[in-house]
């Protein structure tokens, strides 16, 4: 690196006047000295200064990475330290195995697939000590052979537009993205029936303080981190102070802001003000409302993400909170129990008039019709993605969207319930059903393709063989969901997933998962070994078991 010290005259000499410039990005100093942080918080999380001891056998299996995919990585290790996921894709394994020997194209198979890696992962097969394996290309740090989940990974993130390529992601994004996945095309049970819980939303009117109550199923609990009520703000200014006096040579260990799990609790109960609200008790005039969430039923295992990343609301770029939160080993949520509906003394907020009488229609949200148009699909298209995703996010409109995107209708505009072109209960004819059945398909997938294309024969032909793997999922219908899993409150930490980098987009993430109720251990992609001090106050995604 070259220094100038003349540098601001030879910018004068172009028009350029330093004085009255504004910086927008860091020194190499400041770089320096944040790569230098960087490094200390990749040597706390992954442990890198301590001699940890390496483990092998059954349940200490590591998962490969492939070039990014710590994230898919560490979410699997997590969902496979829980007894139940396990037991489903163990009970099933014989007769998935057994099916590959009739026809080798099964290995295709999503559930062939989770058998196949969830034995792998347990059995100990893949986690041998280095002296005793016959892979030559182990590092010299201990590492494992462990499994390389190719074949998941491309199944899993098929079509997506970020899990099917090769970058970095957001292993929360990727934890529901697989649920996603596993709901709609797995024909085993669902696994994620033991993290699910049920949500009750109130809905305040701010002018007429009528309520109404919402309630929806939820896969995780996500905390915000309320910067202001740090505990050591002092320490932290004094800090800044130092760093900033320091220039280069400033070598301090960095001090974080220190946030309690209580503060993160209290401001995920405080009430939420929501601006333009049209309030059926005003007939549809603008108002305020107040909303809360409370949780009407508590799972066995509960996930809970710290909202560490963000964006910058004037660049829009991504960053991370570098801040730490004090985990609890136990917990109670029982100050977040649901009251269970309209209390006495309470109004309620009823539907407007048009809502009833148009009740089993949903308005697709605006919001994310726009943000989806914006990546290049159609209007319409777009607006059908938000309606049969029951308006539940730009992820699962995304997902709709990659799948049904080559329909011939997907560009059309969508038909109307009671405009008289269509019904929600379309009933194909006999003799259109007879038709596709003469191809070989089932009576139950010809209806169900027939319905697809409102019973028209020759698009219901093209869809088919767009379509395959849905036709194989009509054929085979999923399970009838089992009742919610609720009981107390009180939760032990069972896992945590930490992510070093500045955003979701960079880094690398590693998972720690307590096992025997005592020892930690570190899964660091195919490197496993004992935790000798796991960062419980500095990961991102907690997995907690009921007591």
């Amino acid at each position: 690196m070259v220094l100038n010290p003349n540098l601001k005259e030879h910018l004068a000499h172009f028009g350029l006047k330093v004085e009255l410039l504004d910086k927008t990005d860091k020194s190499m100093v400041e770089m320096e000295i944040d790569m230098n942080q960087r490094i200390g918080e990749w040597a706390t999380l992954t442990e890198s200064g301590s001699k940890l001891t390496p483990v092998f056998g059954p349940g200490f299996t590591g998962l490969q990475s492939l070039g990014n995919t710590c994230y898919l990585n560490s979410v699997v290790q997590m969902l496979m330290s829980i007894p139940s996921i396990v037991k489903i894709y163990e009970n099933a394994k014989d007769n998935e195995f057994e099916k590959i020997k009739f026809d080798s194209s099964f290995v295709d198979n999503l559930d062939f697939q989770l058998c196949r890696l969830t034995h792998g992962m347990i059995s100990g097969k893949y986690s041998r000590k280095p002296a005793e394996s016959n892979i030559n290309e182990l590092d010299a740090d201990d590492s494992q052979p462990g499994i390389r989940p190719t074949i998941f990974k491309d199944i899993i993130g098929k079509s997506h537009p970020d899990f099917s390529g090769s970058q970095q992601q957001d292993a929360q994004m990727f934890f529901l993205h697989l649920l996603t996945v596993l709901e709609r095309k797995s024909n085993l049970e669902f696994p994620g029936h033991c993290l699910q819980f049920e949500v009750e939303d109130r809905i305040e009117c701010g002018a007429t303080g009528r309520v109404k109550y919402i309630n929806r199923i939820e896969d995780y609990l996500p905390f915000p981190i309320p910067m202001e009520a740090s505990i050591n703000q002092p320490d932290v200014d004094a800090y800044l102070a130092r760093k900033k006096a320091g220039g280069h040579d400033f070598k301090e260990e960095i001090v974080r802001p220190v946030i309690t799990f209580d503060s993160c609790v209290k401001t995920f109960s405080t009430e939420e003000v929501v601006l333009d609200f049209h309030s059926s008790a005003l007939n549809g005039e603008s108002t305020f409302a107040k909303k809360t969430m409370r949780l009407k039923t508590f799972p066995d295992y509960l996930f809970i993400q710290m909202k560490k990343f963000d964006a910058d609301p004037v660049t829009h770029q991504p960053y991370k909170l570098n801040v730490e939160v004090l985990m609890p080993d136990e917990i109670d949520l029982s100050c977040l129990k649901a009251k269970g509906g309209l209390q006495p003394g309470e109004v309620e907020l009823e539907d407007s008039p048009s809502s009833r009488e148009n009740k089993n229609t949903i308005v697709p949200d605006d919001a994310i019709v726009s943000q989806l148009a914006s990546m290049g699909f159609s209007f319409e298209g777009c607006k059908k993605a938000v309606i049969y995703t029951k308006n539940s996010g730009v992820e699962a409109a995304m997902n709709w969207v990659m799948e049904h995107m080559e329909d011939s209708d997907f560009n059309e505009p969508m038909k109307e319930e009671g405009d008289g072109s269509a019904s929600n209960e379309f009933v194909p004819s006999e003799e259109s059903i007879a038709t596709v059945m003469s191809m070989g398909f089932s009576a139950t997938q010809a209806k169900h393709v027939l319905k697809k294309t409102d019973g028209n024969v020759e698009r219901a032909v093209e869809w088919i063989f767009s379509h395959p793997d849905e036709m194989n999922e009509a054929n085979n219908p999923a399970p009838s969901k089992k009742p919610l899993t609720d009981g107390p409150s009180k939760y032990s930490l069972q896992a945590c997933i930490s992510h070093m980098g500045t955003s979701h987009l960079v880094g690398h993430y590693v998972c720690h998962i307590r096992k025997d109720d005592s020892q930690w251990v570190i899964f660091n992609d195919n490197k496993v070994a004992l935790s000798e001090n796991p960062p419980k106050t500095l990961a991102y995604l907690y997995l907690y078991k009921r007591i």
